[in-house]
């Protein structure tokens, strides 16, 4: 049990803060030592994101006052100009939404317009040039702080003015870089931005990732800077030169406010109609073109350079890697690393192990994550060893024409090094034939109409030629330190149970009206919820008049709970946001916890969160968040880990065991699956859009954005899952059959419910559709709903059996939930 949140949400930041830069070792800063402090975000440091990402915490601070804590002197007549503006700007009572006040009604549904409404990143203060004059003859360094909360839920980020500078930000840029020589710039962000500017000045020296940290950040950062903390975070994703270098730029719409911005199927040459959207004035589509190729997957195998690649980050001290063994086992290959701090002061590393597969049948990315490690804290001089284990399933790839993962035929290289540029060849091992390891059945392919219409992106070998060294400093030696062999006698073939499980519970005597309405959550539905309006009723009656569902629950507020049927023995359960915390302590968000590559801190996040979600009676805590960072515009970035699915995986299994192996509490990862674009991810109706479709192929969806979902189940017991608004080949996430059933239940053996995400409205799945295709809750319910479910199953769309099965799948997981006053106990569900 973690003791002390405060403490830990500062270690966990400490941990993940990345070093990009540092050059004369201008970090860390001497006691004592004076700077001058630029940026509106040093003194309102922003700690999370919007919408559900929203957090907030007991307490706050902000960079300028934990550096003078810290010891650090900071300017005084710029910092008072600072505290002026500031005064100023408050006094404005329209300066900013605090989605972290209202995150319950806005996730009623509502107030999706209110908050899915692009908000441009407040302006910088202007700096006068006889304060600027003042300020550089007290000293040589700056440090300038960037921040960014633009976007969210439902609203992707801006290209120009928020990803580039805004032009307030461009002049204090100017300002800053010209005048002093030596420049730190601290990235308080939830989100990418351009940092190619910073090549065009000699003067910027150091440059920190803070990310959206959580209330412990400001002083976390203030530690680095001091030197009391050496960094050694690593980045989760890839930073470009320019937006262009993203394979995803051109097919990624941001822009509700300009119709021509969003895509569509005719700019693919595509037929809406064909794709199953009828009647709509647009259909969006966001085409995943780039495949499997999406971060540093695309930046490594089409040799194009990056600013600061994935995995990246330097710290105060000098690490030296030995691969000390390399061992064939039962279930995969472990690799023993000896890590030796050679430099000058205390640290700790990240070994990472990428592996390069042969092209076969399928062709590969040049290179995949596949294993890391991060030490102890070592001392100058002092060594450790670390082991990283990869298992079979590592080595394979899914081959769509016969539906298998397959370990193919050829020679695979495992990579050691420090990031996914950084690496040394160290073994090579040759698979003398191909190698089935898990047999699938074809699903969420593309549509048949789309087919030979879309070109989705592909390696020219002529083009590819050669070392990656060549442009990205990787070495493959000819003569590896290690060889190994592998043969389809070493490796055992995957077989998984299908996770229907027992039906919990006989539902001979329940109504189809009963059954409906234990499917949904409780309360009055959309748009009523929004409005907070307690004259429309909460769920359905029976004959007599009386409601068929209750909330029981002590805590759970409406539209947060799954509703209570007494006299059957069913009680409410609770469900609460987001990834960065339910509101007690404001956690970093997950785009920088990633950045710590360390599976023990992330175990202890969990730990805590969950301790959390107890005190205040949370049965099912709505995280992590699991999509991918595809695009740098996705306005949810900071919610979600990484472009790599295994670091990404990885992160959440940590997190998940963390909570679930210590406390009575769920978890429920997001948003299932391929949900990387906020804009249009459902459809609105009045504007007559349809919901944005994700057309992509069926190996990118399972290789990259199902895996970390995947991981969940298999590796971490996870045992409910929320769907995603949008389409996938043109059917709903939520409606789908072959994602909701085969591929999670069949083939993966999920043995838990599946909710719907949070906001019936609007252009999203239908309540029966979403039941009959293996959804067990639609959430937040209401009335509305219910009435779908009954109407699909007049129709003939829900079975009574389907029904049953929803039902049963929510009920065998409520039963494992331990009671609280004699609530969901062993004697009452």
């Amino acid at each position: 049990m973690v003791k002390n949140r405060k403490l830990l949400a500062e270690q966990l930041v400490e941990e993940s803060v990345v070093l990009l830069k540092n050059e004369n070792q201008l970090l860390p800063l001497q006691e004592g030592q004076t700077v001058a402090v630029f940026g509106r975000s040093a003194l309102v440091t922003y700690v999370s994101g919007n919408g559900s990402g929203a957090a907030r915490g007991a307490e706050s601070s902000n960079i300028i006052i934990e550096l003078e804590k810290a010891g650090i002197s900071v300017c005084e007549e710029l910092k008072q100009y600072y505290l002026q503006q500031r005064e100023a700007e408050a006094a404005n009572p329209q300066e900013e939404f605090d989605f972290s006040q209202m995150k319950e009604a806005v996730n009623s549904g509502l107030m999706y317009e209110i908050f899915g409404t692009y908000h441009a990143p407040v302006p910088e203060y202007p700096i006068p040039e006889c304060l600027l004059t003042n300020v550089r003859d007290r000293t040589n360094t700056a440090i300038l702080v960037l921040g960014r909360n633009a976007g969210g839920e439902e609203c992707d980020r801006r290209l120009e003015g928020d990803y580039y500078l805004t032009e307030e930000e461009k002049k204090l840029v100017s300002q800053v870089c010209e005048n002093f020589p030596e420049v730190i710039v601290i990235l308080n962000v939830n989100g990418l931005i351009d940092l190619e500017w910073t090549t065009k000045y000699a003067s910027v020296k150091s440059i920190l990732f803070l990310g959206l940290p959580g209330e412990g950040g400001a002083k976390a950062v203030a530690e680095i800077i001091k030197g009391n903390v050496s960094p050694s975070g690593k980045l989760a994703f890839t930073i470009a030169h320019r937006y262009e270098d993203y394979p995803s730029a051109k097919h990624f719409s941001w822009d509700k406010e300009k119709e021509e911005h969003i895509l569509t199927y005719e700019d693919y040459g595509l037929d809406a109609e064909e794709n199953g959207s009828f009647g709509f004035r647009k259909s969006p589509v966001t085409v995943y073109q780039e495949d499997i190729y999406n971060g540093y997957r695309y930046f490594s195998s089409f040799r194009k350079e990056v600013l600061f690649p994935f995995g990246h980050g330097l710290s105060y001290t000098k690490f030296a890697l030995d691969a000390a063994a390399v061992s064939k086992e039962e279930d995969g290959i472990t690799i023993k690393i000896d890590v030796k701090n050679v430099g000058l002061c205390a640290g700790r590393e990240v070994v990472q192990i990428y592996v390069s597969m042969p092209d076969g049948k399928t062709e590969k990315a040049d290179r995949e994550l596949k294993g890391f490690a991060k030490t102890e804290v070592l001392k100058p001089g002092e060594k450790t060893s670390v082991s990283i284990h990869i298992p079979w399933d590592g080595f394979s790839c899914y081959e769509e024409k016969s539906s298998v993962w397959l370990i193919e035929k050829g020679h695979y290289k495992l990579r050691m090094g420090t990031s996914s540029e950084e690496t040394v060849c160290i073994c090579e091992l040759e698979v003398s034939e191909d190698i089935i390891y898990s047999i699938c059945r074809s699903a969420l392919g593309l549509k048949a109409c789309n087919e030979g219409k879309i070109v989705f992106l592909k390696k020219n070998p002529l083009e590819n030629q050669g070392n990656l060294s060549d442009a990205c400093g990787g070495v493959c030696e000819e003569n590896p330190m290690y060889k190994l062999t592998l043969s389809g006698i070493d490796v055992k073939p995957e077989k998984r149970e299908a996770g229907h499980g027992k039906q919990a519970g006989d539902f001979s005597d329940f109504t189809e009206e009963q059954l409906a309405a234990l499917l949904v959550g409780f309360g009055p539905g959309i748009p009523f919820a929004g409005l907070l309006d307690t004259a429309f009723p909460e769920t359905i009656c029976d004959k007599e008049g009386k409601p068929l569902t209750c909330n029981d629950h002590p805590a759970g507020h409406n539209g947060y709970v799954s509703p209570a049927m007494k006299e059957k023995g069913i009680h409410s359960v609770f469900y609460m946001d987001g990834p960065a915390g339910i509101g007690r302590t404001a956690w970093p968000t997950e785009m920088l916890l990633a950045c710590a590559f360390n599976k023990e801190a992330w175990y202890r996040f969990g730990d805590a969160v969950g301790a959390e979600c107890e005190e205040a009676q949370v049965d099912v805590w709505l995280a992590p968040a699991v999509n991918l960072h595809r695009n740098p515009l996705c306005g949810r970035n900071f919610e979600y880990f990484s472009e790599d699915p295994f670091l990404t995986g990885v992160c959440a299994c940590a997190i998940t065991k963390g909570v679930q192996e210590n406390h009575q509490v769920l978890v429920c990862p997001k948003h299932f699956a391929v949900n990387e674009q906020e804009t249009y991810r459902r459809g609105n109706a009045k504007k007559q859009y349809d919901a944005v479709d994700s057309v992509i192929t069926e190996r990118a969806a399972r290789e990259l954005y199902l895996k970390p979902f995947e991981m969940l189940v298999k590796k971490a017991d996870v045992r409910c899952i929320m769907t995603s608004f949008n389409k996938i080949n043109g059917m709903f996430a939520g409606g789908n059959s072959d994602l909701c059933n085969q591929i999670l239940r069949e083939e993966w053996g999920y043995e838990g419910f599946l909710v719907t995400d949070w906001g019936d409205m609007d252009i999203v799945v239908d309540g029966a559709d979403a039941v009959a295709a293996g959804n067990d809750v639609v959430m937040p319910g209401g009335p509305p709903v219910i009435n779908q479910i009954l109407n699909g199953y007049r129709e003939g769309r829900v079975t009574r059996r389907q029904l049953e099965t929803a039902a049963s799948h929510l009920l065998r997981v409520i039963k494992s939930l331990k009671g609280r006053n004699g609530k969901n106990g062993k004697e009452d569900i």
